[in-house]
């Protein structure tokens, strides 16, 4: 199995190693747990997953006969015994298919993960319930394997697959993640990714090309279960704090992997946006996310069907291909990215010590998203003294001083640059010089007069230059 990277944090967001695999064999055959959600109220997250499983090539199984999962908070509080049995009697179904189970849900995940580690030691209410499933030809044994879509993807197709099928990646999009409860707890049972610091889906939407965002509110539950039980107001607080909290820190959209939260997080912000609060945050299913990469239509997916609207995201998409064109025009891409990714030279860089707001590999990994423009026009990059120290000490002797210069002139270009340097750079233009002798001075301490200047004949020089560029 292919070794997931460790993330790193930069400025907010999270670089992570180009993905690698090493595996052997791929579950590309299995039985799919839609859940009730999917199919009853979002059946483009349902097209989306369809699309992806095709595009990887993945045979994939529908059973008749099963039910909910169940899901936890409604059942298990009424009656446990008919929790376990339950689904002990969907994984009964996929057992006797002779298959693994995929489900694109947290909620039936968990619950599939909790009832296999709960039977594994109540032995006799197991055997209880396969008393029960006799009559149905059934019988639990809790070998299935049980996976969700993300782990899926991430653990049997992996980053480097899945990136190799996209037509269009997404380069320069800021995508924040939110995993859910269900996907990651209780930890016991689940035994996938860290519980309360993850980083695989991050990994993988970082494999599509994407800037993967921190944010304070990542680990914070959606909050949609409290619309189950009639707290509508502590739902929507939820939704609220986290929609908040993605705003400031400007993704383009955020992805999740469960139909709950995408309803808390899509619908529930449409309800608020209703109520002309100010929040606005493109909602994705990490499947839609990644069949739009592989070159399928926002129509095809039916993305109109969102409450939420996704054309900013859209728009943006289509922009930053424009901008990462142009970038490749301007820097070597490559290098831009070996600075973000070394950042061996900034403790040493001698603005940085005496300026803590001045990050140079900051400045670069913007570059890198595609804000050519918005970089441009930021004061920040004429803090580099090119004093080339990050040069001298770069282990590939690359340094930043050279990409700062050319940030520069385009800056320049641009119209967007110091007014002081443009004041100087007339001054040059139309003298040769950078400023004036004091002649009184000079006197003083007895020097002689300087010899006249060659300022004219500069200016014709730079003059038959600029004449000769048109």
């Amino acid at each position: 199995m292919a070794l997931i990277p460790t993330k790193r944090s930069v400025v907010g967001v999270f670089v992570f190693p180009a993905p690698y695999d090493d595996r052997q064999e791929r579950m590309k055959e299995f039985a799919v747990f839609w859940g009730c959600t999917i199919p009853a109220r979002f059946p483009f997250i349902e097209k989306a997953t369809r699309l992806v499983f095709d595009d990887l090539g993945a045979t994939v199984h529908e059973l008749d006969g099963h039910t909910c999962c169940p899901e936890g908070v409604l059942v298990k509080a009424n009656d446990e015994h008919a929790f376990y049995a339950t689904a002990a009697r969907n994984l009964a179904l996929v057992e006797k298919a002779g298959l693994g189970v995929v489900t694109p849900c947290n909620g039936c995940y968990s619950t599939f993960k909790e009832a296999q580690s709960h039977l594994t030691t109540d032995w006799r209410l197991k055997d209880e319930i396969n008393e029960k499933l006799a009559a149905q030809d059934l019988r639990y044994d809790g070998k299935a394997q049980v996976t969700h879509f993300a782990e899926w993807l991430s653990e049997e197709m992996g980053g480097a697959l899945v990136a190799s099928k996209l037509k269009k990646p997404f380069w320069g999009m800021r995508i924040a993640v939110h995993y859910g409860c269900h996907l990651l707890r209780p930890s016991p049972a689940v035994r996938w990714d860290d519980p309360l610091n993850p980083t695989k889906v991050e990994a993988l939407i970082a494999a599509l090309g994407a800037t993967v965002v921190d944010y304070a509110t990542k680990m914070q539950c959606c909050g949609n279960a409290l619309d189950r039980v009639g707290e509508r107001e502590g739902s929507l607080a939820f939704a609220r704090r986290k929609l908040m909290d993605l705003m400031g820190n400007d993704v383009d959209a955020l992805v999740v992997v469960c139909p709950s939260c995408f309803q808390q997080f899509d619908l529930n912000q449409a309800a608020l946006q209703r109520a002309k609060e100010d929040v606005n945050v493109p909602v994705l299913y990490l499947s839609e996310l990644i069949a739009l990469g592989m070159g399928h239509s926002a129509e095809e997916i039916g993305l109109d069907m969102h409450r939420v609207s996704v054309d900013p995201f859209l728009e943006k998409w289509d922009d930053r291909q424009a901008d990462k064109v142009r970038l490749a025009s301007l820097f070597d891409v490559s290098l831009l990215s070996k600075c973000v990714n070394c950042q061996a030279c900034k403790d040493d860089c001698p603005v940085c010590k005496v300026d803590p707001s001045y990050q140079p590999t900051e400045i670069m990994e913007r570059l890198l998203r595609g804000e050519i423009d918005e970089v441009l026009a930021d004061p920040q990059v004429w803090k580099c003294l090119e004093c080339y120290t990050c040069q001298e000490l770069c282990p590939s002797r690359i340094g930043m001083a050279d990409a700062f210069r050319k940030l520069k002139e385009l800056a320049m270009e641009a119209g967007t640059g110091p007014e002081q340097v443009s004041a100087a750079y007339d001054t040059f233009r139309k003298t040769g010089m950078l400023g004036a002798p004091r002649e009184s001075a000079r006197k003083k301490l007895g020097l002689a007069p300087l010899p006249a200047t060659g300022g004219e004949a500069l200016a014709r020089l730079l003059a038959d230059d600029s004449e000769g560029d048109e």
